[in-house]
């Protein structure tokens, strides 16, 4: 479709005179007519009705007008695209991560970073471990955040570093104010686990074997923010770190450390060979400052 007889269309709708319409076009009177024509031809519908002084438009052509405003909006809007495009604007930067580390700190980071950065894109893909190794494979990332081991080719590591689990308990609970707690101390009470083959589980499971110590199973959760959101509840306890437990969940409970200690691994990495978005950097810095002051408060 010819774009010169679009505009011709709008013009004369909008301006009302075929002589308005040709000075704005700065062309005559006969070739704007004649860009019309072209147009009625060409979609087989007449938009004016004429006569010698004026040309008035036709039923179809009311209904034609939004149509074409939203033809030649979106092309006028094409240099502002590019220009998007080129600014980086447009293009979302990438971030792949564990469901582990996504609410208590990728998410976080994420708004963070959008506080500081507010025109940049953002797309997250959260998948579950067993799931991980292939969109990493796919290499559709920017960073990417998971829980150690990650057993993939082709991708660089940024930073690792070691979370130790502790006892979630609802705040109030008598253990609250404990310096630390052993399996001896939680035989009666109720635990809250999460579901066989995820991380915690394994590496707390690993902890007590080696130990000779057992923890009775009350209620078995399939996700770790389903079992804070139980204990959260004032409903047994489970084991988490600051970087998993969500913030909205700090007011609710409390983290005792746990002996002996349990160590996870979580880590920064990026696909080899790949130009990251240029906010990457950013973003990575917000997390780290998290991660920081997360593991401060672990600390303390």
């Amino acid at each position: 479709m010819n774009l010169k007889s679009l505009r011709a269309f709008l013009l004369i709708m909008d301006e009302g005179t075929l002589v308005a319409a040709s000075r704005r076009m700065n062309l005559s009177q006969p070739a704007v007519s004649r860009l019309i024509q072209l147009l009625e031809e060409e979609i087989g519908t007449k938009l004016f009705y004429r006569d010698r002084k004026s040309l008035a438009p036709t039923p179809e052509a009311d209904l034609f007008y939004p149509e074409a405003q939203r033809v030649i909006g979106s092309v006028d809007d094409f240099p502002g695209f590019f220009q998007q495009l080129r600014d980086n604007t447009l293009v979302p930067m990438r971030i792949l991560c564990q469901l582990r580390a996504a609410n208590g700190l990728v998410i976080p980071a994420m708004v963070r970073f959008a506080k500081r950065n507010p025109n940049v894109r953002i797309a997250l893909d959260v998948q579950p471990r067993h799931e991980l190794s292939r969109r990493v494979q796919q290499a559709k990332f920017d960073i990417g955040v998971y829980v150690v081991p990650l057993q993939v080719k082709g991708v660089e590591i940024i930073e690792m570093r070691e979370l130790s689990l502790q006892v979630l308990l609802p705040k109030g609970h008598r253990f609250a104010d404990r310096p630390f707690l052993t399996p001896a101390d939680m035989v009666n009470e109720k635990y809250v686990a999460v579901k066989r083959g995820l991380m915690a589980r394994e590496a707390m499971d690993r902890s007590l074997a080696r130990a000779g110590e057992t923890l009775e199973v009350f209620h078995e959760l399939s996700g770790t923010a389903a079992a804070h959101r139980l204990v959260a509840g004032g409903i047994g306890y489970t084991f988490s770190d600051p970087t998993v437990l969500e913030p909205g969940f700090h007011e609710n409970t409390v983290l005792v450390p746990w002996k002996p200690k349990v160590k996870i691994g979580l880590g920064l990495f990026s696909p080899k060979n790949h130009t990251p978005h240029e906010a990457t950097s950013a973003y990575i810095e917000c997390l780290k400052e998290l991660w920081d002051e997360q593991m401060a408060s672990q600390d303390n």
